[in-house]
């Protein structure tokens, strides 16, 4: 008996402490300088940066053409990723005199509008139930 009910635990912890993770990997980088930065969400308005803040923030080498990031220990939910180029190492996405950006950009599910942002709801994913994601994200250089 007790050995089923330390099964029954095991289990029952297990699935109310189910943790996601995302693999991205991030294609058409222009050049091996600087570092491709990365960010998941878990709202609209943090995605925006109307209010809020990313859920994490990671950053990752270059290799060839590409980069490959990691999110850990996500809760079950709705999530959209932004990453870029950062060729300068500056830690932000430079932009020219009107706002289009000079680093190449991508999102999750490469929902990129032409003459926009990208949204939150455009590039959304759901994570549930202990699993890992894998995920291609083709930037965008303009």
């Amino acid at each position: 008996m007790r050995w089923i009910l330390g099964i029954m635990w095991v289990c029952l912890f297990s699935s109310v402490h189910a943790q996601n993770s995302v693999v991205v990997t991030i294609r058409n980088v222009e050049s091996r300088s600087g570092v491709v930065q990365a960010c998941i969400f878990n709202s609209a308005a943090s995605f925006t940066g109307d209010s809020g803040t990313p859920l994490q923030c990671t950053q990752a080498p270059i290799t060839g053409k590409e980069a490959r990031v990691q999110f850990n220990g996500l809760p079950d939910g709705r999530y959209a990723i932004f990453v870029f180029h950062d060729a300068n190492n500056n830690r932000k996405l430079d932009k020219n005199f009107i706002g289009i950006p000079t680093e190449g950009y991508g999102a999750s599910r490469n929902n990129l509008p032409f003459a926009a942002a990208p949204s939150f709801d455009d590039n959304a994913f759901s994570l549930k139930g202990n699993i890992s994601a894998r995920i291609t994200i083709r930037l965008r250089n303009i």
